[in-house]
């Protein structure tokens, strides 16, 4: 049976290439949604001869009536909501132009833009889903977050904004469970899109790819084994055998298998805040000038 999805942000990044993905190589049906029309249309054109389709949906995930009605419109169209991948982020465009400087001298807009687009865009978007999910008793919720999450990285509100979304997974998780729907947080590594330049690092078909092995190829039961936590793009490839668009592994120093099986190892300890013995991070190493490279599309 076909599987209908929804992938916020898809206009770009992450969001382009799981909407992608998942139209032409899973032959999903695909809600995409972004402010830009002209892009979203472009992601449409682009599979137009995939098994799959994408609808392009122009919303304002600020507007939570606008995201009531867009879930309301798809519902009536559709059985079932198989998928929400909540991929939308606009923090890092706000960011971008302060690396370098402590968050006492960054305009408050900064932290605000990691928490709307991102955090509460993700929690708004997935109260509308839940019921309808929740009453067909089967679901997958998908946070796509990052290592910020649970260090230091680039920015307070970034960090807390990851956060955030990771246990906004967890505590989704612990209430959808016995309804058979599960929230699962995606850790993609560095990356390369129209706005970021991670050396060797993951293109959105890669987070694509990790996204349909969660939904097509993850078995119930590992699926409960990750419910409510954090799994990595790099996980997940070498579990299903999925390879980047480059037809191999990202080998960058933010993205490699190495890279994932440090993370993995830094998760296994109780984030600093928690634990007396850990070492105060030192944010010089990713909130610097030299950091903003990574960035140059924005």
């Amino acid at each position: 049976m076909t599987k209908v999805c929804i992938v916020t942000g898809a206009s770009r990044g992450m969001g382009y290439g799981i909407a992608k993905v998942l139209a032409e190589e899973e032959g999903a049906t695909v809600y995409a949604t972004a402010r830009s029309k002209q892009a979203l249309d472009d992601l449409s054109a682009s599979t137009k001869d995939s098994l799959g389709v994408i609808h392009p949906c122009v919303l304002d995930q600020a507007d939570d009536g606008a995201v009531e009605r867009f879930v309301l419109n798809v519902k009536a169209k559709e059985k079932q909501i198989d998928l929400l991948v909540n991929s939308a982020y606009g923090g890092l465009t706000a960011m971008a132009p302060h690396f370098g400087k402590p968050f006492w001298e960054r305009p408050v807009s900064v932290f605000d833009a990691s928490m709307n687009i991102g955090l509460r865009s993700a929690f708004v978007m997935s109260k509308f889903v839940a019921p309808h999910m929740v009453k067909n008793k089967s679901g997958l919720m998908v946070q796509v977050s990052s290592f910020g999450g649970h260090g230091y990285l680039f920015d307070v509100g970034y960090g807390v904004g990851k956060a955030g979304l990771d246990r906004l997974s967890a505590d989704m998780a612990a209430e959808l469970t016995t309804h058979g729907v599960s929230s699962v947080t995606l850790y993609p590594g560095g990356a390369v899109t129209e706005t970021a330049n991670f050396p060797g690092g993951e293109t959105p078909t890669f987070a694509g790819r990790a996204v349909a092995a969660l939904l097509m190829r993850t078995s119930s039961e590992d699926l409960s084994l990750i419910n409510g936590k954090v799994t990595f793009t790099m996980e997940l490839a070498l579990k299903n055998g999925f390879k980047d668009s480059s037809g191999k592994l990202p080998d960058g120093p933010f993205s490699s298998e190495e890279a994932a099986a440090g993370m993995r190892a830094a998760l296994g300890n109780t984030p600093f805040q928690y634990n007396s013995d850990a070492p105060m991070p030192d944010p010089n190493e990713t909130n610097s000038k030299e950091a903003a490279g990574f960035f140059p599309g924005v």
